[in-house]
């Protein structure tokens, strides 16, 4: 079974679409700039930009394995820095890991984050024996980067996470930290086939703190972006030496604050199990349907057509496809989705 093939219960880990660019994580593999990271994040990519300290610089397809959603890549110039490989063999039930990457950089920044869990399983969806199930929080932009050890070795590849969405829909309940990592025994023979020299890394690294720096030093942005386009869209805070200033960062526009809104910032904050056990069923629904209408969807039926009509200019639809409009949605949006869902649930009982 292919990763694709799972899509509907799997959601890889794209961060949503910005300026028509997608982003991932990847971690070096030697000291001479070549990375590993998942072939979906440069998937349809016309350029492919590597965020190194010094900026984002172009990378070089060096081999790709689609089947496995894996991909190598290169740059010219590395400071060295590099992640040391071992069979996923190493970790049983339980073990503790570690996960290093970007989520969702248009948001969260781009200052790598990390999170730790366990593994779950030894296989994938459906008993898919090319993955590790993990416990370690991951989010869109995690994907492509390491899993890591108790050890300090890389075991797997953050690879997708279990599809809420779809669980919400078709099993009736909310994914808990079911996310995947692509074993790293299949990195092996693509690295081989290229030709790609992986240094021997047998020494072990002894406290978590050793661990964190060593991933954190190995790590990169990548970004994807589609063709013709060939610049960056984030900014590197450490390429200017002056201080930062609030307009530096980004902000969130919010929506008219009256009426027909249920929550105008729904797309902006977590909302809480309060304000929707006061709500009635039908302003559940609307609550869950402005998300959508927020983000261009277009309403066929009758009742979401004269939902829509209440927003007026507002509203400015793109898209019938419920998941073209989920791709797009941030974490926020998903979280406040799957709370909605929820609660409509309940009060359907």
């Amino acid at each position: 079974m292919k990763l694709y093939a799972a899509i509907v219960a799997v959601g890889v880990l794209l961060s949503a679409s910005l300026s028509a660019s997608q982003f991932g994580t990847g971690f070096a593999v030697n000291p001479k700039g070549y990375f590993v990271t998942c072939h979906h994040v440069i998937k349809n990519a016309g350029n492919i930009l590597i965020h190194t300290p010094d900026g984002p610089v172009p990378a070089q397809i060096i081999a790709l394995d689609p089947a496995n959603d894996l991909a190598i890549l290169k740059i010219a110039k590395w400071d060295g820095r590099y992640l040391g490989l071992i069979s996923a063999g190493e970790v049983g039930y339980s073990s503790e890991v570690t996960a290093a990457g970007f989520p969702d950089p248009t948001v969260l920044g781009i200052n790598p984050k990390i999170s730790k869990g366990h593994v779950n399983a030894l296989s994938g969806v459906r008993d898919d024996p090319r993955f590790l199930q993990v416990s370690a929080p991951v989010q869109p932009g995690n994907s492509g980067g390491p899993l890591i050890s108790s050890t300090g070795r890389v075991v797997g590849v953050v690879a997708a996470g279990l599809n809420s969405m779809d669980r919400i829909a078709q099993g009736g309940y909310l994914p808990q930290s079911v996310n995947y990592a692509i074993k790293t025994d299949l990195i092996f023979p693509i690295l081989k086939n290229a030709s790609v020299k992986v240094p021997r890394f047998l020494t072990k690294t002894n406290g978590h703190q050793k661990q964190v720096s060593r991933a954190l030093g190995a790590i990169v942005l990548v970004e994807g972006l589609e063709p013709g386009k060939t610049r960056s869209i984030m900014t590197h805070p450490a390429s200017s030496q002056k201080t930062a200033t609030r307009s530096q960062f980004p902000t969130l526009q919010p929506v008219a604050t009256s009426a027909p809104w249920v929550f105008p910032d729904s797309h902006a904050r977590p909302l809480r199990a309060q304000e929707l056990k006061a709500l009635p069923p039908e302003g559940l629904w609307r609550a869950r349907n402005e998300i959508y209408l927020r983000r261009g969807f277009f309403f066929t039926s009758a009742q979401g057509h004269q939902f829509a009509k209440q927003f007026g200019i507002q509203y400015q639809p793109r898209t019938p496809s419920v998941a073209a409009v989920q791709e797009t949605m941030t974490p926020i949006e998903v979280a406040n989705l799957q709370l909605i869902h929820a609660f409509e649930v309940q009060a359907a009982r």
